[in-house]
């Protein structure tokens, strides 16, 4: 079993622990994932502490891929391509999609994960302008004075920028949660975890799936890293290969995925299968 150590790098604190074994491998022989351990049940700290979830089960498959102890470096969202600039991790594997600003900062592997664009939205603003999910997205942008709030660092903040709409941005998802709830914002946009965030508060929030709109997330390495680029796109071609990863985690996280997107007829081919 591959050493799996947990790091947590957040806002310049550092804390590290180990899982599995002790002892410490050379730096060549450790892979340092970056990874946000606040998005379950892809990637989170379980009861015990340590790193759990799709997004690390499939950092250690790699790791074993490429003869590799695993290092989970736990990182803000916002902060993982400046980490893996810095050399604080070597690879993100935290469903990141590829755009063209990231694109300038780090290379990206083929997908190996998809997410749809999809909405968490006040329920009385969403009632007051007729909203549903047969409601164009743009008419959405169009509605004067809606106040949108985005995770930093995100297409939830830069996808509404460029359709010309002012958003709040914040650091931790739970914030701009709230602010949908009490009304302070109108419209959260954000990928499949929308389910789980409205289910928390259906109260006060209603998703909104309207956009018909899917992007790939890809593993992130440094400009000019082609060896670990290449290890990463094969490895990736792999676990869609019949009996590969994605059907041996199949068993694991179909009834894990369908439990998150309330919808018993969904399983991990609704997170890793482009739509044809």
């Amino acid at each position: 079993m591959k050493k799996i150590i947990a790091r947590i790098f957040l806002g310049g604190i550092l804390i590290v622990g180990f899982t599995a074994c002790s002892g410490e491998a050379a730096d060549e022989n450790v892979l340092r994932v970056g990874v946000d351990l606040k998005f379950p049940p892809f990637s989170y700290l379980d009861a015990d502490g340590n790193p759990a979830g799709f997004e690390i089960d499939v950092a250690e498959a790699f790791g074993e891929f490429i003869e590799k102890d695993v290092e989970i470096v736990n990182t803000d969202f916002s902060l993982l391509l400046p980490a893996l600039e810095t050399g604080d991790v070597d690879i993100l594997i935290a469903d990141m999609g590829k755009s063209e600003e990231r694109a300038k900062k780090a290379d990206f592997s083929d997908p190996y994960r998809y997410t749809y664009r999809l909405g968490v939205i006040n329920k009385d603003f969403a009632q007051e302008h007729g909203i549903t999910n047969s409601t164009p997205e743009s008419e959405i942008f169009a509605i004067e004075g809606a106040k949108f709030v985005g995770l930093a660092g995100t297409k939830g903040v830069s996808y509404p920028q460029s359709m010309g709409a002012d958003v709040t941005e914040v650091t931790e998802i739970g914030i701009a949660l709230i602010e949908i709830s009490n009304g302070q914002s109108d419209v959260l946009l954000t990928s499949n975890e929308a389910f789980a965030f409205q289910a928390a508060d259906p109260e006060n929030r209603v998703v909104y799936t309207g956009s018909n709109y899917q992007e790939g997330s890809s593993f992130v390495v440094r400009l000019g890293d082609k060896q670990l680029l290449d290890q990463a796109n094969e490895f990736i071609a792999s676990m869609y290969e019949e009996g590969g990863l994605y059907d041996q985690l199949a068993p694991k996280y179909d009834p894990i995925i369908a439990e998150f997107l309330l919808n018993p007829e969904l399983g991990l081919n609704f997170i890793v299968d482009p739509i044809e």
